[in-house]
């Protein structure tokens, strides 16, 4: 894990861009999350984040980037599989991608290619985050209870999400081809 380089100061936006999760799916992994322990969980649907970061561009510079980049790639299929932890690293107790994983790293790279910037002191690894800095006996709980899981469902768009008044706030879906 590294720092990455192109850190903004003073950013003039900061955006996300996520995979949401459909339903019924979303129900139940909301619930684990509320259940272990994610710090977001009250506030973000569960999701898996594609970038986050600052940006200095326009607005509609940023969502005319993703647009494209939406714009060339296909639908897909990911499986979520057994829980698994970031520790020591970090406590984070999460869900891999088994399918799926190269076409979020695709998405990535070709989004954070262009004018976006992603803030991260780690590499990009996607998963769905289930409980992260709680203590070790509940990410130890969520590792065990949910070492069979393996999940699947259809990713037909990208979200993009601001920041404003320190709430992610959804600003536009983009459809994937």
């Amino acid at each position: 894990m590294y720092p990455f380089p192109n850190r903004i100061e003073n950013p003039r936006y900061t955006l996300g861009v996520v995979i949401s999760v459909p339903e019924p799916l979303r129900t139940q992994l909301h619930h684990w999350r509320v259940r272990y322990g994610a710090a977001d969980s009250q506030q973000v649907a569960p999701h898996i984040t594609l970038v986050t970061g600052s940006y200095r561009g326009t607005w509609e510079a940023a969502a005319e980037h993703v647009a494209r980049v939406c714009a060339e790639q296909r639908g897909f299929t990911v499986r979520l599989g057994p829980a698994q932890s970031f520790r020591p690293v970090t406590q984070v107790t999460y869900l891999p991608l088994e399918v799926g994983e190269r076409v979020c790293h695709q998405l990535h790279q070709s989004l954070v290619n262009g004018p976006l910037v992603h803030d991260s002191a780690y590499s990009y690894h996607p998963h769905l985050t289930i409980a992260q800095n709680v203590p070790d006996a509940q990410l130890e709980r969520a590792l065990a209870d949910l070492a069979q899981v393996r999940l699947d469902f259809a990713v037909t768009e990208v979200q993009l999400f601001d920041m404003r008044h320190g709430e992610w706030n959804l600003s536009q879906s983009f459809t994937l081809t």
